[in-house]
C-alpha cells in the first residue's frame, strides 16, 4: 500500500523539479553574454577582472563588469515589468527619454549617484547602470546599443 504512494510522490517530485529547472533556464538570457569583453573594453577601457553574474535563483539577473580605471562597475540587469513603473520609481526628477532604444525608454543622469538606462524588449526590461560621472550617460547608451539587439 505504501509502495504505490511512494512511487506517486517520487514521480510528482521529479516532474516538479524538471519543470522548475526548465522554466528557470528559459526565463532570461544571461546578461554576461549580451556584450563581449572586447566590446565592453572598447567602451570603458581595460577590465580588472572577468564579468561576474548573480545566481538567477536569487531572483536577480545581473552581470557586473569591473573596469580597471574610472568607473567602479558596470551593471547589466534584466527585469520583468513595465517601463513606466520603473520610470516612476527610478527616473529621478528629469529622466531623458531615449526613443532610439524603443518606446518609453529613458536614461537618468543622476539617480542616487548612478546613471541608468532603461529599455524594454519583449517581456524584458534592460537596465544598464554605472556610477554618476561626466561620460556616464554616453557609456550607458553605448552599452545599450550593443546589448538591446541581442535580447
Amino acid at each position: 500500500m505504501n509502495a504505490p504512494r511512494t512511487l506517486v510522490v517520487f514521480a510528482m517530485t521529479t516532474i516538479l523539479a524538471i519543470g522548475a529547472s526548465l522554466s528557470a533556464s528559459a526565463a532570461s538570457p544571461n546578461p554576461c553574454k549580451l556584450v563581449t569583453v572586447p566590446e565592453m573594453q572598447q567602451i570603458v577601457g581595460p577590465l580588472s577582472a572577468a564579468p561576474t553574474a548573480t545566481d538567477p535563483s536569487t531572483g536577480e539577473i545581473t552581470c557586473t563588469f569591473h573596469p580597471s580605471k574610472g568607473l567602479n562597475f558596470v551593471d547589466i540587469s534584466l527585469h520583468d515589468g513595465d517601463l513606466s513603473a520603473w520610470k516612476r520609481r527610478n527616473g529621478g526628477k528629469n529622466p531623458e527619454m531615449t526613443p532610439e532604444f524603443g518606446t518609453g525608454s529613458f536614461v537618468t543622469q543622476d539617480f542616487e549617484g548612478f546613471a541608468e538606462l532603461y529599455a524594454k524588449k519583449g517581456a524584458l526590461v534592460l537596465r544598464v547602470s554605472v556610477p554618476k560621472g561626466a561620460q556616464s550617460v554616453e557609456i550607458v547608451k553605448a552599452i545599450a546599443r550593443k546589448t538591446l539587439p541581442r535580447l
